[in-house]
């Protein structure tokens, strides 16, 4: 009998995640921070809107770790990878035009919604990111 039935996280801790495509670790992290806000297919200014430490504890769950509420010591690891991790995607969100900064907080624009409302939308948030990888 296992001990858990917790899912495996995709992810082997922060250097799992450091180490990953990040392509692909954005277009994860953007589906387990929005999928459960689809509820509208237009941008909605009444769901929540993750900041930036939203993102930190999506990342660290997509990797099986906690970075804490709250740290006197931002240079510090986990926290530190994470938070370059979070930035990172968001940066790639932007230049896919799903989702964009907005103050201190990260809002999905329609066509990050329309990944949401899909049948598939990790396969959706795949191809729209896809777009933005740089050529090899």
């Amino acid at each position: 009998m296992p001990l858990s039935d917790a899912p495996v996280p995709p992810y082997d801790g922060p250097r799992g995640i450091l180490h990953a495509d990040r392509h692909e670790v954005a277009a994860r992290l953007f589906v387990a921070t929005f999928l459960k806000q689809k509820a509208s297919r237009l941008p909605r200014v009444d769901v929540e809107i993750p900041g930036l430490s939203g993102l930190q504890g999506e990342l660290a769950e997509l990797g099986g770790y906690s970075v804490g509420s709250f740290t006197l010591f931002a240079n510090k690891q986990p926290w530190a990878i994470t938070t370059q991790l979070a930035l990172e995607c968001v940066l790639i969100w932007e230049r896919a035009s799903i989702a964009a900064r907005y103050g201190d907080k990260i809002v999905v624009l329609e066509p990050g919604m329309r990944i949401l409302v899909s049948s598939e939308p990790s396969a959706a948030a795949d191809r729209a990111i896809a777009r933005v990888r740089p050529a090899e």
